[in-house]
Protein backbone atom coordinates (compact mmCIF):
# COMPACT_ATOMS: atom_id res chain seq x y z
CA UNK A 1 0.00 0.00 0.00
CA UNK A 2 0.85 3.46 -0.57
CA UNK A 3 1.06 5.71 2.37
CA UNK A 4 1.72 9.36 2.06
CA UNK A 5 -0.29 12.05 0.44
CA UNK A 6 0.00 10.86 -2.91
CA UNK A 7 -1.72 7.36 -1.83
CA UNK A 8 -3.50 5.71 -4.00
CA UNK A 9 -5.05 2.50 -4.15
CA UNK A 10 -3.19 0.00 -6.31
CA UNK A 11 -6.29 -2.58 -6.72
CA UNK A 12 -7.93 0.66 -8.39
CA UNK A 13 -5.11 1.10 -10.28
CA UNK A 14 -4.71 -2.35 -11.68
CA UNK A 15 -8.54 -2.18 -13.18
CA UNK A 16 -7.56 0.42 -15.08
CA UNK A 17 -4.72 -1.31 -16.73
CA UNK A 18 -8.10 -3.07 -19.09
CA UNK A 19 -5.98 -1.34 -21.90
CA UNK A 20 -3.07 -3.18 -20.95
CA UNK A 21 -5.26 -6.19 -22.20
CA UNK A 22 -5.41 -4.74 -25.65
CA UNK A 23 -1.90 -3.84 -25.92
CA UNK A 24 -1.30 -7.40 -26.68
CA UNK A 25 0.14 -8.39 -23.12
CA UNK A 26 -0.97 -12.10 -21.99
CA UNK A 27 0.06 -11.69 -18.12
CA UNK A 28 3.87 -13.38 -18.80
CA UNK A 29 6.44 -12.76 -21.32
CA UNK A 30 8.58 -15.31 -22.84
CA UNK A 31 12.08 -13.18 -22.43
CA UNK A 32 12.62 -10.71 -20.66
CA UNK A 33 14.54 -11.32 -16.86
CA UNK A 34 12.37 -12.85 -14.59
CA UNK A 35 11.54 -10.70 -11.16
CA UNK A 36 9.19 -12.73 -9.61
CA UNK A 37 7.69 -16.57 -9.67
CA UNK A 38 4.31 -17.09 -8.07
CA UNK A 39 3.77 -20.84 -8.25
CA UNK A 40 4.24 -21.40 -12.16
CA UNK A 41 3.07 -17.82 -13.06
CA UNK A 42 6.26 -15.50 -13.68
CA UNK A 43 6.27 -12.04 -13.67
CA UNK A 44 9.11 -10.40 -16.17
CA UNK A 45 10.80 -6.65 -15.89
CA UNK A 46 9.40 -6.25 -19.28
CA UNK A 47 5.70 -7.22 -17.89
CA UNK A 48 6.35 -4.32 -14.77
CA UNK A 49 6.93 -2.04 -17.04
CA UNK A 50 4.33 -2.53 -19.50
CA UNK A 51 1.68 -2.58 -17.24
CA UNK A 52 2.90 0.68 -15.86
CA UNK A 53 3.19 2.25 -19.42
CA UNK A 54 -0.34 1.53 -19.66
CA UNK A 55 -1.39 3.84 -16.18
CA UNK A 56 -3.37 6.94 -16.61
CA UNK A 57 -0.43 9.44 -16.29
CA UNK A 58 -1.50 10.73 -12.95
CA UNK A 59 -0.85 6.93 -11.36
CA UNK A 60 2.26 6.39 -13.70
CA UNK A 61 4.57 8.73 -12.17
CA UNK A 62 3.65 7.70 -8.50
CA UNK A 63 3.95 4.35 -9.33
CA UNK A 64 7.16 4.52 -11.33
CA UNK A 65 8.56 5.72 -7.68
CA UNK A 66 7.36 2.43 -5.99
CA UNK A 67 8.07 -0.40 -8.67
CA UNK A 68 7.88 -3.07 -5.52
CA UNK A 69 4.83 -1.81 -4.04
CA UNK A 70 3.25 -2.41 -7.32
CA UNK A 71 5.06 -5.56 -7.71
CA UNK A 72 3.72 -6.72 -4.50
CA UNK A 73 -0.02 -5.79 -4.89
CA UNK A 74 1.01 -7.90 -8.46
CA UNK A 75 1.67 -11.00 -6.47
CA UNK A 76 -1.16 -10.63 -4.21
CA UNK A 77 -3.36 -10.55 -6.69
CA UNK A 78 -1.90 -13.55 -8.44
CA UNK A 79 -1.86 -15.73 -4.99
CA UNK A 80 -5.43 -14.81 -4.59
CA UNK A 81 -6.36 -15.62 -7.94
CA UNK A 82 -4.31 -18.99 -7.86
CA UNK A 83 -6.33 -19.61 -4.77
CA UNK A 84 -9.63 -19.14 -6.19
CA UNK A 85 -9.16 -21.31 -9.07
CA UNK A 86 -8.14 -24.17 -6.96
CA UNK A 87 -11.13 -23.50 -4.79
CA UNK A 88 -13.32 -24.48 -8.23
CA UNK A 89 -14.89 -20.83 -7.69
CA UNK A 90 -14.22 -20.30 -11.44
CA UNK A 91 -16.41 -23.40 -12.07
CA UNK A 92 -19.45 -21.97 -9.84
CA UNK A 93 -22.48 -20.61 -12.21
CA UNK A 94 -22.47 -17.65 -10.96
CA UNK A 95 -18.97 -16.85 -10.86
CA UNK A 96 -19.20 -17.81 -14.88
CA UNK A 97 -22.19 -15.77 -15.83
CA UNK A 98 -19.85 -12.22 -14.52
CA UNK A 99 -17.28 -13.63 -16.00
CA UNK A 100 -19.45 -14.29 -19.30
CA UNK A 101 -21.11 -10.43 -18.90
CA UNK A 102 -17.21 -9.23 -18.21
CA UNK A 103 -16.18 -11.03 -21.27
CA UNK A 104 -18.96 -9.05 -23.16
CA UNK A 105 -17.73 -5.94 -22.29
CA UNK A 106 -14.54 -5.79 -22.80
CA UNK A 107 -15.32 -7.68 -26.43
CA UNK A 108 -17.63 -4.77 -27.30
CA UNK A 109 -15.15 -1.94 -25.77
CA UNK A 110 -12.42 -3.40 -27.84
CA UNK A 111 -14.95 -3.73 -30.99
CA UNK A 112 -16.02 0.36 -30.79
CA UNK A 113 -12.55 1.23 -30.14
CA UNK A 114 -11.81 -0.01 -33.51
CA UNK A 115 -14.90 0.77 -34.97
CA UNK A 116 -15.37 3.88 -33.53
CA UNK A 117 -12.88 5.66 -31.58
CA UNK A 118 -10.28 4.86 -33.59
CA UNK A 119 -8.13 8.13 -34.38
CA UNK A 120 -10.23 10.88 -36.11
CA UNK A 121 -8.62 13.44 -38.13
CA UNK A 122 -10.18 16.81 -38.06
CA UNK A 123 -9.16 19.38 -40.90
CA UNK A 124 -8.28 23.14 -41.02
CA UNK A 125 -11.00 23.65 -43.18
CA UNK A 126 -13.15 21.23 -40.84
CA UNK A 127 -12.77 23.16 -37.95
CA UNK A 128 -13.36 26.64 -39.64
CA UNK A 129 -16.51 25.73 -41.44
CA UNK A 130 -17.80 24.59 -37.97
CA UNK A 131 -16.58 27.73 -36.49
CA UNK A 132 -18.35 29.37 -39.31
CA UNK A 133 -21.40 27.57 -38.99
CA UNK A 134 -22.04 28.18 -35.29
CA UNK A 135 -20.87 31.60 -34.52
CA UNK A 136 -23.91 31.53 -31.93
CA UNK A 137 -22.10 29.36 -29.68
CA UNK A 138 -19.14 31.56 -29.36
CA UNK A 139 -19.89 34.69 -28.77
CA UNK A 140 -19.16 35.92 -25.56
CA UNK A 141 -21.92 37.75 -23.75
CA UNK A 142 -23.18 41.74 -23.34
CA UNK A 143 -21.06 42.97 -20.46
CA UNK A 144 -22.37 46.11 -18.57
CA UNK A 145 -20.09 48.16 -16.11
CA UNK A 146 -22.22 50.44 -13.56
CA UNK A 147 -21.80 52.28 -10.38
CA UNK A 148 -23.95 52.74 -7.92
CA UNK A 149 -25.34 54.38 -4.57
CA UNK A 150 -26.78 52.09 -1.69
CA UNK A 151 -29.08 53.71 0.82
CA UNK A 152 -31.05 52.06 3.44
CA UNK A 153 -33.98 54.55 2.85
CA UNK A 154 -36.21 55.57 -0.02
CA UNK A 155 -36.51 58.94 0.81
CA UNK A 156 -32.58 59.40 1.16
CA UNK A 157 -32.68 57.56 -2.52
CA UNK A 158 -34.64 60.46 -3.66
CA UNK A 159 -33.02 63.12 -2.30
CA UNK A 160 -29.31 61.86 -3.63
CA UNK A 161 -31.09 61.35 -7.09
CA UNK A 162 -32.33 64.84 -7.10
CA UNK A 163 -28.76 66.12 -5.99
CA UNK A 164 -27.35 63.79 -8.86
CA UNK A 165 -29.73 65.30 -11.80
CA UNK A 166 -28.74 68.63 -10.73
CA UNK A 167 -25.31 68.11 -12.15
CA UNK A 168 -23.39 66.91 -8.72
CA UNK A 169 -20.81 64.51 -9.34
CA UNK A 170 -21.50 60.49 -9.09
CA UNK A 171 -18.60 59.38 -7.91
CA UNK A 172 -18.25 61.88 -4.58
CA UNK A 173 -21.59 61.02 -3.30
CA UNK A 174 -21.25 57.93 -3.66
CA UNK A 175 -18.17 57.63 -1.72
CA UNK A 176 -19.92 60.26 0.98
CA UNK A 177 -23.57 58.69 1.19
CA UNK A 178 -23.25 55.24 -0.06
CA UNK A 179 -23.43 51.88 2.36
CA UNK A 180 -21.82 49.24 0.16
CA UNK A 181 -18.25 48.78 -0.17
CA UNK A 182 -17.58 49.50 -3.23
CA UNK A 183 -18.36 53.75 -2.15
CA UNK A 184 -14.43 53.76 -1.73
CA UNK A 185 -14.72 52.89 -5.38
CA UNK A 186 -17.50 56.02 -6.47
CA UNK A 187 -19.76 53.09 -6.50
CA UNK A 188 -17.82 51.10 -8.81
CA UNK A 189 -19.13 47.90 -9.13
CA UNK A 190 -16.84 46.46 -12.04
CA UNK A 191 -17.70 44.47 -15.70
CA UNK A 192 -20.76 41.97 -15.14
CA UNK A 193 -22.76 39.63 -17.23
CA UNK A 194 -26.37 39.15 -17.28
CA UNK A 195 -27.45 37.06 -14.72
CA UNK A 196 -24.65 37.67 -12.44
CA UNK A 197 -26.38 40.44 -10.03
CA UNK A 198 -29.97 40.53 -8.31
CA UNK A 199 -32.39 40.35 -11.41
CA UNK A 200 -34.49 43.87 -10.10
CA UNK A 201 -31.06 45.99 -10.24
CA UNK A 202 -30.04 44.05 -14.09
CA UNK A 203 -33.26 45.21 -15.25
CA UNK A 204 -32.19 48.77 -14.10
CA UNK A 205 -29.02 48.81 -15.75
CA UNK A 206 -30.20 46.96 -19.28
CA UNK A 207 -33.14 49.88 -19.38
CA UNK A 208 -29.78 53.02 -19.28
CA UNK A 209 -27.74 54.12 -21.92
CA UNK A 210 -23.92 54.78 -20.96
CA UNK A 211 -23.88 57.55 -18.80
CA UNK A 212 -27.35 57.96 -18.25
CA UNK A 213 -28.46 57.49 -13.73
CA UNK A 214 -31.80 55.41 -13.32
CA UNK A 215 -34.24 56.54 -10.51
CA UNK A 216 -34.41 54.67 -7.32
CA UNK A 217 -34.21 50.87 -7.62
CA UNK A 218 -35.41 48.68 -4.72
CA UNK A 219 -33.61 45.33 -3.98
CA UNK A 220 -33.53 43.51 -0.81
CA UNK A 221 -30.69 45.40 0.11
CA UNK A 222 -31.72 49.00 0.18
CA UNK A 223 -32.43 51.72 -2.57
CA UNK A 224 -29.90 52.22 -5.19
CA UNK A 225 -29.17 55.09 -7.64
CA UNK A 226 -27.52 53.50 -10.48
CA UNK A 227 -25.48 54.84 -13.73
CA UNK A 228 -24.21 52.56 -16.79
CA UNK A 229 -20.64 53.76 -17.46
CA UNK A 230 -20.12 51.53 -20.18
CA UNK A 231 -21.72 48.69 -22.12
CA UNK A 232 -19.65 45.97 -24.51
CA UNK A 233 -21.88 44.19 -26.53
CA UNK A 234 -21.32 40.39 -27.16
CA UNK A 235 -18.15 39.53 -29.19
CA UNK A 236 -16.82 36.48 -31.57
CA UNK A 237 -14.53 34.73 -29.74
CA UNK A 238 -11.14 34.33 -32.00
CA UNK A 239 -10.79 31.33 -33.58
CA UNK A 240 -7.66 30.25 -31.91
CA UNK A 241 -9.17 30.16 -28.62
CA UNK A 242 -12.06 27.73 -29.14
CA UNK A 243 -10.28 25.34 -31.73
CA UNK A 244 -9.60 22.43 -29.34
CA UNK A 245 -13.34 23.07 -28.27
CA UNK A 246 -14.04 22.37 -32.00
CA UNK A 247 -12.05 19.51 -32.40
CA UNK A 248 -13.59 17.30 -29.66
CA UNK A 249 -17.12 18.67 -30.58
CA UNK A 250 -16.39 17.12 -33.89
CA UNK A 251 -14.72 14.08 -32.71
CA UNK A 252 -17.53 13.42 -30.78
CA UNK A 253 -20.32 14.02 -33.56
CA UNK A 254 -18.23 11.77 -35.95
CA UNK A 255 -17.72 9.11 -33.17
CA UNK A 256 -21.64 9.22 -32.53
CA UNK A 257 -22.29 8.71 -36.55
CA UNK A 258 -20.11 5.89 -36.54
CA UNK A 259 -21.73 4.19 -33.67
CA UNK A 260 -24.73 4.77 -35.16
CA UNK A 261 -23.81 3.61 -38.91
CA UNK A 262 -22.48 0.39 -36.73
CA UNK A 263 -25.94 -0.41 -35.31
CA UNK A 264 -27.42 0.31 -38.47
CA UNK A 265 -25.11 -2.26 -39.76
CA UNK A 266 -25.56 -4.38 -37.33
CA UNK A 267 -29.34 -4.54 -37.06
CA UNK A 268 -30.07 -4.80 -41.34
CA UNK A 269 -27.70 -7.83 -40.93
CA UNK A 270 -29.08 -10.07 -37.99
CA UNK A 271 -33.19 -10.89 -36.99
CA UNK A 272 -34.26 -9.30 -33.85
CA UNK A 273 -37.53 -10.66 -32.57
CA UNK A 274 -39.29 -8.96 -29.36
CA UNK A 275 -42.16 -10.62 -27.48
CA UNK A 276 -44.24 -7.22 -26.49
CA UNK A 277 -46.89 -8.97 -24.29
CA UNK A 278 -44.00 -10.28 -21.90
CA UNK A 279 -42.21 -6.76 -21.95
CA UNK A 280 -45.59 -5.51 -20.80
CA UNK A 281 -45.74 -8.22 -18.21
CA UNK A 282 -48.83 -9.60 -19.17
CA UNK A 283 -47.86 -12.10 -21.30
CA UNK A 284 -49.72 -15.55 -19.84
CA UNK A 285 -49.68 -18.02 -23.35
CA UNK A 286 -47.47 -17.73 -26.41
CA UNK A 287 -48.15 -14.44 -27.07
CA UNK A 288 -47.69 -12.79 -30.55
CA UNK A 289 -43.49 -11.68 -31.63
CA UNK A 290 -42.43 -8.63 -33.02
CA UNK A 291 -39.72 -9.30 -35.50
CA UNK A 292 -37.76 -6.29 -36.58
Amino acid sequence: MLINKYSISISAVLLSCLAFCFSGCTGGSEKGTVIASIGSSEITLDDLNERISNLPPRYRQIVQKRKDEFLEEIINDKLLYQEAVRSGLAKEKDVQEVIQRAKEKILIARLLKDRVEDPIEVTDEEILEFYNTNNDKYMTPEIMRVSHILVPSEAEAEAIRARIASGEDFEAIARAKSVDPTAQRGGDIGYFPKGQLMPKFEQACAELDVGEVSGVVKTKLGYHIIKLTDRKPPELRPLDQVKDDIISKLRTIEKQQRFNELMTELREKTSIKINEEALAGDYTTEGDVRTE
